[in-house]
């Protein structure tokens, strides 16, 4: 299921808020460690979601390791900057003197843009890294900002090396980075949404803006939270049935049974409108699925619901889902 993201060694995770993206991430890093591949997870945001998710301590910019080929790692603006400084001053307490003066932050923190770049290129390093005449890692995944915000930190790099017309080692490096972003052979840009309106538009206007800004296209989309149908095809219409004889029309319209004010304890009518609720569900997600898959070109993962009491067991079910599919998935975590 992931075998499309093999070959790209850097993958960028985005998508609009509160559509499980950090969680997502963590299940494909954990994925791709769990067939071998040396996989490291970067975070672009002063809150640490791998932190919660994989119980560890990020350590400035060095990876911590969370298990077998698996790395993580916060990439603070601040130590991203000064990482970048000391690529061009000659140490790091001559970057450090750069930064902590007071009319240099100023400038810093006017100037447009220093900290996306800074983040992208220390992305840059890590995605260059060698050890033992390979690359370090297989694949470096990125949790980028929501995806409102994901196209215009994308192009960071191309804007700032246009504006200094190419020239200089600072625009040289924006470049540098601008072009491996762009290339579709080494990078993947991965979106995140929810089977629902406004993330499935989101990921509609995503997907084209990479195109238009960008001058690349979206590798795929992972849509989260996809309610498998309790029922067959044959099995609803015998249901629909059942439902019309047994269960009482005003409470199904009301829908009492299940906010407190229903008295109807019949535990097979409960049971009846439990499953014709997650049919309601089911029949939602299709209809925005069929959006999705209308209107983009690329491929569309579609990730079931996994009801767990913590987001590391959620990660868990994730990560098997993508190596296994939805047939194999339950049956190896057992294992």
């Amino acid at each position: 299921m992931i075998k499309k993201l093999h070959e790209n060694r850097l993958i960028f995770v985005t998508g609009k808020g509160g559509v499980g993206k950090s969680t997502v991430t963590a299940a494909l890093g954990q994925a791709l460690a769990n067939q071998g591949r040396r996989t490291l997870i970067l975070e672009t945001d002063t809150y640490s979601a791998m932190e919660d998710l994989f119980n560890f301590r990020s350590s400035g910019l060095k990876p911590v390791k969370l298990g077998p080929n698996l790395w993580a790692s916060n990439l603070l603006a601040e130590d991203c900057f000064i990482a970048t400084l000391r690529r061009f001053v000659p140490s790091e307490r001559v970057a450090r003197a750069i930064i902590n003066n007071r009319v240099a932050r100023v400038f810093f923190k006017a100037a447009p843009s220093v900290n996306e770049v800074t983040i992208l290129d220390q992305v840059r390093v890590f995605f260059e890294e060698t050890e033992g005449g390979r690359p370090r890692f297989d694949h470096v995944i990125v949790d980028l900002p929501a995806s409102g915000h994901a196209v215009t930190f994308l192009n960071v790099p191309a804007t700032m090396s246009g504006m200094m017309r190419g020239l200089g080692p600072i625009a040289k490096m924006a470049m540098q980075v601008s072009d491996i972003i762009k290339d579709e052979r080494t990078t993947a840009v991965v979106a995140v949404c929810l089977p629902e309106e406004m993330p499935v538009n989101e990921t509609i206007e995503l997907s084209e803006n990479l195109r238009t800004i960008i001058g690349r296209p979206l590798t795929l989309a992972m849509v989260n939270m996809v309610h498998r149908p309790p029922l067959d095809a044959s099995q609803r219409q015998v249901f629909e049935r059942l439902r019309h004889e047994l269960s009482p029309s005003d409470e199904r319209e009301a829908n009492t049974l299940f906010d407190g004010s229903s008295t109807h304890a019949n535990p097979i009518v409960r049971l009846i409108e439990g499953n014709a609720m997650a049919l309601g569900w089911h029949d939602r997600d299709q209809k925005y699925l069929r959006i999705l898959h209308e209107r983009m070109r690329e491929p569309v993962v579609e990730i079931p619901v996994f009801f767990e009491a913590n987001g590391t067991e959620i990660v868990d079910h994730i990560a098997s889902f993508l190596i296994h599919g939805d047939n194999d998935a339950e049956q190896n975590l057992a294992s």
